[in-house]
């Protein structure tokens, strides 16, 4: 018996390593052919929502996709990361990598075989609800750097990466259907590159296509970015997929290079794709051509030679969580800092207080596909007061606390909670099928509601007793419906059916005062459920003159920004107010931003002594606020966007979000885009395209300019002028000095992020090739390097230049 097992795991483990050896086309070109029609033609739809189906009878695994940019999102818990336009803004090649690797390591831990990450869609508007998704910001050459290290990083480690939206996705707004238009040069030179650095230099398995249309047709069936473009000139031989539900038809997508439908065959089925084929309107050929993409992405990914769990790599991973935290400091901009009230000296810092919805608990995210629920997350609240002794006290004002807010219960005197009905139906009627006492009305039910039926309602209610007259927040959040009652009068009404998001409404209430407060909830069934409330006073107390610092925690979370919708400009829930009633008492007022880019900083940034964006900083968000607010890291984050004093100033903004009666959004501003724009047409912006303070200085000198054969090499010194160590980005721009064809006055084509001890100087080095002097010429397809005058300009940002030479360059039509 022995015997036979031991020859058993022999001949297994011969066939396998035989099998593995084989060439790759090798082995595809035997899986293919032991496939029938059927299973051929099943394998182009997705299966159980996230996945590649098996077919156990030719040893092919199902194939298993996660979410997402901030982490790998299996409704389990797991490393939370910063946001993506933290990681743009860290600046950092090496980062971005690292960031790579631990996601493809947490993948590996859960058996992922494919991230559905990294996003790089170009930031076209503040607004734009998945902008902090992106590795991106607004300029290509940067989005370029940092995503070809990411997606290295995670394929390093046996996982797939998927490079997503593919393309011009870059508004929520009518995501579904609306029509971009843009001319070829805008997307070649904005929107294009970062997909095609992707595709040709970091050889990316997978790409994701975007619900849009692209001038006429949906991105799942456009002819020229996935026939012409991506695996045409590009010569992709991964997988093209479609985003979840993005697919609109059968033909179109078969015979316009779509390899997958995700996250089902909702057109390319069985039933549908074996008419088509007895109609003669697809061939087989088609269909074996994306079979056969989708296979050889299995084999040279090892998926058939290797469990896919690796488990020895803890879920809960040390070494992603040190990540996170990396991302987190380095991605932190400073924005403003007058007098230096920061860092704060230890020495004189005795007392803090702490305000704004997004300081506790946790750390604030986005919403969507790139949500997770991280293993454990620092708020700046904890985090400021784990790296002080000084006395850190928290005010509850102004934020309608969803955990913290009080109520009185309406039947049992000195009783706290709400009186809770729970109904098995939509009209709140009948008897309550469940009645309890709510401390608090925080539930996000998830697909198990216990005992609650997939349809319900539930009625609360009871008083609330303020303790400062004066203006009052009222916050609600809810998917699907919610209205709530103050004394009898309507003040929040969201009962038509939607998906998560807040509704905030202020009233005058008076002090020791009882209010009569109901709050009615419906979910309609299927998905998640989510019902939340609470309330507070925007009523500042006196007190706050009395700390040494006041540090204001706003911005928006995954109520207000996120997938599926686009954002306001100015901040949600009476934030602004807050600011200013902060500052108005507290000469040193600090606000922290937490957004995907900018906001309208009019009401409050001249009041207020200093201001940090940290973007979503991840599960380490708060220690990594801490740090910086201390002086333990010196902030070293740029922006990757330009901050805009208006939104009206953005160069897209006229166009945005619709033309043409809604239905599509004309890209008018074609290649001016961000600071691009803002040059060519004279706006100043309120903190312009790699901007970003320190704790120390820097100086630039010594700029040389060397031309080569087929390049350019630039080189330069800097040195930290100041008395603490310091990282400093230094970016390279090339303007073209008399163009032939109009063109940006200057675009970011080298940076280089250098570590400094004070007193210490380097010289830094970048070589520009021909692409950096080029444009895209339409008329002839082809990549254009003029020959004439070039200035390099290197500075601290797009609007701080340092050093400046011009040069004389003669290169030809580039291919």
């Amino acid at each position: 018996m022995l015997h036979r097992i031991a020859l058993s795991l022999f001949l297994f483990w011969f066939v396998f390593q035989t099998n593995a050896a084989e060439p790759v086309d090798q082995r595809v070109d035997q899986l293919l052919g032991q496939m029938t029609l059927d299973e051929k033609l099943d394998y182009i739809g997705g299966v159980h929502a996230m996945s590649i189906r098996a077919v156990p009878r030719l040893g092919l695994p199902e194939i298993l996709m996660t979410d997402g940019p901030l982490g790998v999102r299996r409704d389990k818990p797991s490393t939370r990361y910063p946001a993506g336009a933290a990681v743009a803004a860290t600046w950092n090649r090496g980062l971005a990598e690292k960031e790579g690797v631990a996601m493809g390591r947490d993948c590996r831990a859960r058996g992922i075989h494919v991230l559905l990450a990294p996003g790089v869609n170009i930031h076209r508007v503040s607004m734009c609800g998945r902008n902090f998704e992106y590795i991106s910001g607004e300029d290509p050459f940067l989005a370029s750097q940092l995503v070809v290290p990411f997606i290295r990083g995670v394929q390093s480690q046996g996982v797939v990466a998927t490079i997503k939206h593919f393309a011009a996705n870059n508004q929520e707004t009518n995501r579904d259907h609306i029509n971009v238009i843009v001319d070829e040069r805008a997307l070649r030179e904005i929107y294009l590159p970062a997909f095609e650095a992707a595709v040709r230099t970091a050889g990316v398995g997978a790409v994701m296509d975007a619900y849009n249309k692209v001038n006429g047709q949906h991105c799942t069936e456009n002819e020229f970015l996935n026939e012409h473009v991506l695996k045409g000139e590009w010569d992709f031989q991964g997988v093209l997929m479609s985003d979840w539900g993005a697919t609109h038809s059968l033909i179109g997508p078969v015979k316009h290079g779509l390899d997958l439908e995700m996250p089902s065959g909702v057109w390319m089925n069985r039933k549908n794709l074996m008419q088509a084929l007895q109609s003669h309107q697809i061939s087989e050929d088609e269909i074996n051509q994306k079979v056969r993409r989708i296979l050889r992405m299995i084999v040279q990914m090892q998926f058939l030679d290797r469990p896919q769990q690796d488990t020895s790599i803890p879920q809960n991973d040390p070494a992603s969580a040190q990540t996170a935290l990396e991302i987190a400091r380095e991605g932190i901009v400073l924005l403003k800092n007058k007098n230096a009230v920061l860092p704060l000296n230890a020495a004189t810092t005795h007392k803090i207080a702490v305000f704004g919805v997004d300081a506790d608990p946790g750390v604030p995210a986005g919403w969507g596909s790139s949500f997770l629920q991280p293993f454990y997350a620092i708020s700046v609240l904890d985090g400021v007061r784990h790296h002080t002794e000084a006395q850190v006290d928290y005010f509850d004002v102004g934020v309608g606390s969803f955990q913290r807010s009080v109520f009185e219960h309406p039947e049992h005197s000195g009783e706290q909670g709400l009186k809770g009905e729970y109904f098995d139906n939509l009209t709140l009627s009948g008897k309550p099928i469940l009645s309890r006492t709510d401390q608090n009305i925080d539930f996000e039910w998830g697909r198990d509601k216990g005992r609650l039926p997939s349809k319900f309602t539930v009625r609360w209610t009871g008083f609330i007793r303020p303790t400062a007259s004066g203006t009052h927040v009222f916050r609600a959040r809810s998917d699907a419906g919610i209205r709530v009652f103050l004394d009898g009068q309507t003040i929040i009404n969201s009962w038509a059916d939607h998906a998560a998001r807040p509704d905030v409404a202020t009233r005058t209430l008076q002090a020791g005062k009882r209010y009569r407060i109901r709050i009615e909830y419906k979910n309609i069934g299927g998905g998640g459920a989510i019902a939340q409330f609470g309330w507070a006073s925007l009523e500042v107390p006196d007190a706050a003159k009395d700390y040494d610092v006041a540090v204001v925690c706003a911005g928006f979370d995954e109520g207000t920004e996120g997938e599926g919708f686009d954002r306001t400009f100015g901040l949600p829930d009476s934030q602004n107010e807050l600011i200013t009633r902060v500052a108005e008492k507290n000469p040193k007022t600090v606000v922290v931003l937490n957004c995907g880019g900018n906001v309208d900083m009019r009401p409050w940034l001249k009041q207020v002594s200093a201001l940090i964006h940290a973007w979503y900083p991840g599960q380490e968000g708060g220690n990594a606020v801490a740090e910086i607010l201390f002086g333990q890291t010196n902030p070293s984050g740029k922006l990757p966007v330009t901050f805009e004093e208006q939104k009206e100033d953005n160069p897209a903004y006229r166009w945005y979000p619709t033309s043409d009666g809604g239905k599509s959004v004309r890209y008018g501003e074609g290649i001016f885009v961000g600071y691009r724009g803002c040059d060519h047409n004279g706006i100043q912006p309120l903190f312009p395209f790699g901007y970003g303070l320190s704790y120390t200085r820097f100086e630039y000198s010594d700029l040389k300019v060397e031309p080569e054969a087929d390049s350019i090499k630039v080189s330069f010194a800097i040195r930290n002028a100041g008395d603490r160590a310091g990282a400093e980005v230094a970016q390279l721009y090339v303007e073209p000095v008399k163009p032939s064809v109009e063109r940006p006055i200057k675009e970011l084509k080298g940076f280089e992020k250098v570590l400094l001890q004070p007193g210490e100087s380097k010289e830094l080095s970048i070589t520009l090739d021909k692409r950096a002097f080029a444009y895209f010429d339409p008329t002839s397809k082809n990549w254009r390097s003029d020959p004439g005058q070039y200035d390099i300009a290197v500075g601290a940002s797009s609007r701080n230049i340092k050093l400046r030479k011009r040069i004389t360059v003669d290169f030809r039509t580039e291919k």
